[in-house]
């Protein structure tokens, strides 16, 4: 008789326990209980397993800021940041525009012509601009037209008996046409089918002219 596949019920747990549930029931080697409760932090709140982890390439891609917002940082102080913070920025820009995540957005920038590449000043509406755009704001911002169409107009009422003669006039079924196949009409004629008039015609010598071959004679072209 092999071994049981269950442990036997006890005075605690009085069910039977199977061997399965107990293998599953003990923990893994990799998991250590250090009877700390939540793992261990710095006073900055910073997991210490966080620090000595290695950071993968996708998440040191998506932790790198929009290209934009770099540019508009190096725009802004350009002539108040040193010339080796300024490097610094360009190092990082550089890293940004690498990703994957910038080719998936189509914000790829070619950093050769966008360093020779001054960025043009936005110009100030002018006052035809202006005018145009007030008059366009002012239209959109009045009330909505309404669209439902207008009252249908109706005759004078009539009484009921009035009408009954048109409406029992109208009531009845329209008489459609039935439509024949050509082989039943009284007119038709079978073209396969000999008229009995053709039997009896006895054909004249200019019909039989007409109907003869025309005789042409080849030319002799040894007389050329």
């Amino acid at each position: 008789m092999g071994k049981p596949k269950f442990d036997p019920p006890t005075n605690t747990f009085p069910y039977k326990i199977p061997k399965r549930l107990n293998i599953l029931s003990v923990p893994r080697n990799y998991i250590i209980d250090t009877d700390e409760g939540m793992p261990m932090l710095t006073p900055r709140g910073i997991r210490k397993s966080a620090l000595n982890s290695q950071l993968s390439d996708r998440v040191n891609d998506a932790a790198w800021p929009y290209i934009r917002r770099f540019l508009i940082l190096k725009r802004m102080y350009k002539n108040r940041f040193s010339q080796e913070r300024i490097e610094k920025i360009d190092r990082m820009i550089e890293a940004a525009n690498a990703t994957c995540y910038s080719k998936l957005a189509n914000c790829v920038l070619d950093l050769k012509k966008q360093d020779t590449k001054e960025v043009k000043k936005k110009r100030g509406w002018s006052e035809s601009e202006w005018k145009k755009h007030m008059d366009y704001i002012n239209q959109i911002a009045g009330p909505r037209k309404d669209f439902r169409p207008p009252p249908v107009k109706r005759g004078t009422a009539k009484p009921l008996p009035d009408l009954l003669p048109r409406i029992n006039e109208i009531c009845w079924l329209p008489e459609f046409k039935v439509y024949k196949r050509l082989s039943q009409e009284t007119w038709y004629r079978d073209p396969v089918k000999v008229p009995p008039a053709a039997l009896k015609y006895v054909i004249s010598d200019r019909v039989k002219k007409l109907a003869a071959h025309r005789i042409i004679q080849e030319p002799n072209y040894r007389n050329y």
